[in-house]
């Protein structure tokens, strides 16, 4: 168990720490991206598909924009709030 006990020294747990939480950054910048492409999403009234035999396939993307909204602000919530208590530790 020394062994174990001499390798993992302080410098290397402040190391995994910060490691982490640039991830953490990295993955609410991500989910903002996200956000910004749900917007977009959420903007179109409808898509319209052009299928071989030369019909119509219509989609209202509204209904799929509103729980990926809800999604990635949750995300957001939950990611800010992981960093937020490890920033203050």
């Amino acid at each position: 168990m020394d062994f174990f006990d001499r390798m993992y020294t302080l410098r290397f747990s402040k190391l995994g720490t910060r490691v982490v939480n640039i991830l953490l950054v990295v993955i609410i910048c991500f989910n903002l991206v996200n956000l910004y492409f749900v917007f977009d999403l959420y903007s179109y009234h409808e898509i319209i598909k052009y299928l071989p035999d030369n019909s119509l396939k219509s989609q209202i993307p509204r209904k799929l924009a509103i729980p990926l909204y809800l999604n990635t602000l949750a995300n957001i919530l939950l990611l800010f709030i992981c960093l937020m208590s490890r920033l203050s530790r």
